[in-house]
């Protein structure tokens, strides 16, 4: 069942230390994030982390969690390349996942994107402030290592409200500019996200906490998804306001399904193809058919395009999280010059894996077999896995499709429901 997610930022904001201590407060495990924190400090020459922990707190009367870390930091700026590949090997020191390391340095891109813009600078000559500091590092991992252990990176889809920006004024490294901040409103640009002012004259929403959003792919939503709530997390900020708890709340549940038909998002890729071999294809297929990589289906049509010229449409449907490695190949692969994306929603029947084991000319065999039903728990289909049919059809000596009429009709005997 899809998970859902949901960031609550309409009140004050968010930021990045608010969010990493919602998902603590959520029941992330603190010791776990705190430990892999630590280990960020030799990566960052001249930081000091003199105290970190989650304290329990509360905020005008509602019991939160509190990011506690005090630094001593003597490098005041890094260029972005430089913090880039330090957080790179913050990644690849703290051991996060594949679903983690895209999530952080998406992140950071994020804020170095906007930065570039402001500053009319390209990457390789931007250099950053606040968001080289190593706190921004810990908001980041300590936010991955927290999703990882409360397993949202798998089959998650994430909502924000809109999000409150605060006013007044903030300084900081380029003096003294109005809230909210020029990066905030360039990220929540680029989201489309809607923002609201207030409620107070102070900054309540910042870079880290924008970019947390655009590495999560959140979507905006003005009212709460139909949700069942299974956890809750309330982060509290530093600042206090008076009669206004500063807090986010994060809340966590599973999406609300009354049958076994339920929805999520998946990336369609396509491109045009007009000057490939046969052979080139067919080894296309064959390294995006490979089940690590996470394509959920891929297909190429025959076509014409202009002057009569004849031409293949390749479509790979997969998550938004690999999509990026699978553009790769693509590319490397074929040669093209431009994918299309689309981000579609889907209906799909829930299904579950069973094993059955089946005898065929007095030999045994384990078949790994999918089983989705409908809503009132009849079977509608049951696909035995193709490389297992494949792997018995050889050992017998059978053709591929007389294996799969015989394994069928034993599933079918077994009366599987």
């Amino acid at each position: 069942m899809t998970k859902i997610a949901v960031i609550d930022a309409q009140l004050c904001g968010i930021s990045g230390d608010m969010f990493l201590s919602a998902l603590v407060d959520s029941g992330a495990d603190r010791i776990k994030i705190l430990k892999k924190i630590r280990l960020l400090e030799k990566l960052f020459t001249g930081s000091v982390i003199k105290n970190i922990d989650f304290l329990t707190t509360e905020s005008n009367g509602i019991k939160a969690t509190k990011f506690h870390l005090d630094l001593e930091e003597r490098n005041s700026e890094r260029s972005a390349t430089e913090m880039l590949k330090i957080m790179v090997k913050c990644c690849d020191t703290v051991k996060l996942s594949e679903s983690g390391r895209q999530f952080v340095i998406n992140s950071l891109r994020a804020i170095i994107k906007v930065e570039s813009a402001i500053h009319n600078k390209s990457p390789k000559n931007l250099h950053l402030h606040e968001a080289s500091s190593i706190d921004t590092a810990a908001d980041l991992i300590g936010s991955a290592v927290a999703l990882e252990d409360l397993d949202l990176f798998d089959d998650t889809i994430f909502y924000t409200t809109k999000v409150a920006v605060g006013g007044g004024i903030t300084r900081f490294s380029h003096g003294i500019i109005p809230n909210p901040t020029n990066a905030v409103l360039e990220m929540l640009k680029n989201l489309k996200i809607p923002i609201v002012g207030g409620p107070v004259e102070s900054e309540v929403t910042t870079p880290t906490g924008v970019a947390i959003l655009s590495g999560l792919n959140a979507r905006k939503t003005l009212f709460y998804p139909d949700i069942f709530i299974n956890k809750i997390g309330y982060g509290s900020g530093v600042k206090r306001f008076e009669n206004i708890p500063n807090l986010l709340r994060v809340c966590i549940g599973s999406n609300i399904s009354k049958d076994n038909i339920s929805k999520d998002f998946v990336s369609v890729l396509e491109t045009n193809i007009d000057d490939v071999s046969g052979e080139i294809l067919g080894n296309l297929l064959e390294k995006l058919s490979v089940v690590e990589l996470g394509v959920k289906d891929v297909s190429i049509v025959n076509g014409l395009t202009k002057k009569n010229r004849p031409l293949n449409i390749l479509k790979v449907i997969c998550s938004e999280k690999t999509e990026k490695n699978i553009v790769k190949i693509i590319f490397e692969e074929t040669g093209t010059l431009g994918i299309r994306k689309v981000i579609n929603e889907r209906y799909r029947l829930e299904r579950h894996e069973t094993i059955i084991p089946v005898k065929i000319m007095k030999k045994d065999f384990m078949i790994a077999v999918k089983i989705s039903k409908d809503d009132s728990g009849n079977v509608i289909n049951m696909k035995p896995e193709y490389e297992e049919i494949k792997d018995i059809a050889k050992k017998l000596g059978f053709s591929y499709k007389k294996t799969l009429e015989l394994v069928n009709n034993l599933i079918f005997q077994k009366r599987v429901y």
